[in-house]
């Protein structure tokens, strides 16, 4: 079916609420978020079946971390909706049956405000890996959801990879450590035990949604530090392995002497120039071989 190509973010709902209607997934029920204003692309063009949008909410307990998804599949202006006996009566058998939780029912004003959209929501789940707000972006200006202090809120968000929030989400640091220890292990282990294992095994390896550290580093370090070898690793002396492709520069690494994550300088002082054998060998190798000087 269809899919809008954006998605719609609401800000702190009750998990009793998503929790009672994620017990009848494909039957319609209704969320009715803090907003005194209509979701204006759903009244120019209101979600169905045929073309719904898919949702996104945070919980009141956990504002700032996405933790539900659903479909969106109607939406109506609860001001029309009381004008029309029979389709209040409706609807209020609905969430009655279906969301016992809500007493009040299909309620039009609280404390004094009128809160006018009505959302039909179905296929409502609780997230595998819940993940941070910031993840979504604005379909307004391309900018991450900023920090959430207050419940009520709704945006229009860009659609995110089908995968997000469904697969399991680890450190790529804790990744990569793990397989070094696994590594160490099976290696300690006799060819028979692994043969038994890789008989065994899966071919196809487990997906996880991988966290990383990143730094946006200085271009002009990197170019500067390049001008510097000319061409030549300066661990090694060696000329460059090979040129690139796409521009035929002589291909060396920049490596930062003492490394960012360890609060090095993103500066020309403490960068080299490297071959990748040299550079991998400064991040794995041992470290007593001695050092070509500078």
């Amino acid at each position: 079916m269809p899919i809008r190509p954006f998605s719609l973010f609401i800000n702190g709902a009750f998990k009793s609420v998503l929790a009672e209607i994620e017990e009848h997934p494909g039957s319609p029920c209704y969320l009715q978020p803090y907003s005194t204003g209509r979701i204006t692309n759903f009244t120019k063009s209101p979600p169905t079946r045929e073309s719904p949008v898919v949702l996104y909410l945070s919980l009141t307990d956990s504002l700032n971390t996405v933790s539900y998804s659903a479909n969106v599949i109607g939406w109506q202006d609860k001001r029309e909706l009381a004008k029309d006996k029979a389709a209040l009566e409706s609807a209020q058998s609905r969430i009655k049956e279906f969301q016992p939780s809500e007493k009040a029912g299909i309620y039009l004003e609280d404390k004094g405000k009128n809160y006018v959209n009505l959302i039909t929501v179905i296929d409502v789940q609780s997230l595998e890996s819940p993940f941070p707000v910031s993840r979504l972006i604005k379909t307004s200006n391309g900018k991450p959801l900023g920090k959430r202090t207050s419940p009520g809120g709704w945006s229009y968000v860009q659609r995110p990879p089908d995968w997000l929030g469904t697969i399991t989400e680890s450190l790529n640091r804790d990744i990569e450590c793990d397989l070094q220890n696994a590594v160490a292990k099976s290696m300690a282990d006799t060819a028979a035990a692994r043969q038994q294992r890789l008989a065994a095994a899966r071919k196809l390896p487990e997906t996880l949604q991988v966290v990383s550290r990143a730094f946006r580093r200085n271009p002009d370090v990197i170019a500067e530090v390049l001008v510097r070898a000319e061409g030549t690793c300066e661990e090694c002396g060696s000329p460059a392995p090979f040129r690139r492709a796409k521009d035929n520069a002589p291909y060396l690494e920049v490596h930062h002497r003492i490394l960012l994550s360890a609060g090095g300088e993103d500066t020309v002082e403490n960068a080299l120039a490297l071959c990748p054998n040299c550079h991998r060998k400064l991040h794995f190798g041992k470290s007593d071989a001695p050092r070509r000087p500078d």
